[in-house]
């Protein structure tokens, strides 16, 4: 008795490959937004031990301080990472802010993160999350509105 194989017709491959197709389409956009955002954070927990000398600078001297050396940080640059270009200190405003300049291609020019002070005692110090130039779509959900 004769053993008879089937294999895909054309018809069915061609129908498989749409179907995979369809679904790489829709899912690899979802995913680059997905390492965006991802990078953006990457930034945000970057920012932390800056955002302690900053607070604990205020609490000691009850003045906001203007740059990363009056804080006792290093350069902006040195924070450098794949996704982070620099992450500066400043006073502008009568507060402490810090900006975080990121270099993630899909960001394009619009690349910048701020993080700034309410009007704080020194006691209780509490940080904003403010989009700079970055687009809505890939701010963590503590950086929106």
């Amino acid at each position: 008795m004769a053993c008879s194989q089937r294999g895909f017709t054309l018809l069915e491959t061609l129908i498989g490959l749409t179907i995979v197709s369809i679904l790489a389409v829709t899912a690899i956009p979802v995913y680059m937004n997905y390492e965006t955002k991802a990078g953006v954070i990457d930034g945000l927990s970057l920012a932390g031990p800056v955002k302690s000398m900053v607070s604990e600078y205020y609490q000691t001297t009850g003045i906001w301080p203007a740059d990363n050396s009056q804080a006792s940080l290093p350069e902006p640059t040195n924070y450098q990472s794949d996704l982070v270009n620099s992450i500066t200190v400043d006073n502008s405003g009568g507060s402490g802010r810090i900006t975080i300049v990121y270099q993630i291609p899909a960001l394009g020019n619009n690349n910048t993160l701020y993080l700034t002070t309410e009007d704080a005692d020194p006691t209780v110090i509490t940080w904003r999350c403010l989009p700079g130039t970055i687009l809505e779509k890939f701010l963590p959900l503590a950086c929106k509105n």
